[in-house]
């Protein structure tokens, strides 16, 4: 497995509008990212590399970090703050391991995913709770974009 380096999650964003606060609360995302994606590859998960970041953050540059004025996303999203990150899955394998390894995914640190439903191509993971304390919750108010896994039906 390739880490995820800071300047792949900072992206084009590695300048300026990045706070050092955003910039700390970063590395301390990938310090719990990384290892999460070196346990679903040891257990088989096969991490796909994006070819538009060239690294396992999907997205054209807005899978990882966001500047404040950036209009993709909510206004106080996880991205902005450097707390989040969406993980290149297109065939849904990586987000089939996270559902059944919830709590191990806790244990590394993942405070929360958003629901595979709305997350068709990636794998949302954040290190800071959403209000709700739902561990696997719905971003939006916008209905599902995708089918529900297997793994969340049985």
């Amino acid at each position: 497995m390739t880490p995820i380096t800071l300047a792949q999650y900072l992206g084009p964003y590695d300048d300026d509008r990045i706070t050092p606060e955003v910039r700390a609360n970063a590395e301390r995302l990938l310090a719990i990212i990384n290892p999460v994606l070196a346990a679903a590859e040891a257990d088989g998960v096969v991490l796909e590399i994006d070819p538009d970041t060239g690294s396992h953050i999907g997205g054209n540059g807005n899978g990882g970090v966001r500047p404040l004025n950036s209009p993709v996303g909510a206004a106080k999203s996880a991205h902005k703050r450097g707390t989040a990150v969406d993980l290149y899955d297109p065939e849904r394998k990586l987000a089939a391991w996270a559902w059944a390894n919830k709590a191990r995914m806790e244990l590394l640190g993942v405070r929360a995913i958003e629901r595979p439903e709305w997350t068709p191509s990636w794998l949302h993971c954040q290190s800071e709770p959403v209000a709700s304390g739902v561990f696997a919750f719905i971003p939006n108010s916008s209905p599902p974009i995708a089918d529900p896994l297997p793994e969340q039906v049985a």
